[in-house]
């Protein structure tokens, strides 16, 4: 797995005021292509990235870390866990658009599964 942009692993995601607009296109390609890899936009052209795992305990390991995560950088995933399988889904709800809080928040998920303290059973 590629690892996270160091750049946006530095940056702590800022509260979005509203009233901002949303990331330009080329912005979002730009910082799109900085993230580890896997992430894409779907089709509400939110972040959207998922991660599969051997069991069910794989799945809420990274729900539960990226829980504390979300907490600690004021930003909040849209998460969705089932056996084998944790989907992040990730934008800025007050302009319902990406900024780069969201592109900060994806980078710092992906390092929670580079990190050695990460013990489950990651699908390769």
């Amino acid at each position: 797995m590629n690892e996270p942009n160091e750049c946006l692993l530095n940056k702590k995601c800022q509260p979005c005021q509203g009233g901002v607009p949303p990331l330009p296109y080329e912005d979002i390609q730009r910082l799109l292509n900085e993230l580890g890899g896997g992430w894409s936009l779907n089709t509400e052209s939110h972040l959207y990235k998922e991660y599969r795992f051997n069991d069910f305990m794989g799945s809420m390991n990274l729900a539960n870390k990226i829980a504390a995560l979300a907490e600690r950088e004021g930003h909040h995933p849209d998460l969705t866990i089932s056996w084998g399988r944790c989907s992040v889904e990730i934008w800025t709800h007050k302009i319902n658009g990406l900024t780069e809080s969201d592109f900060i928040l994806a980078a710092k998920i992906d390092s929670l599964i580079n990190g050695k303290n990460f013990n489950t059973h990651l699908e390769t």
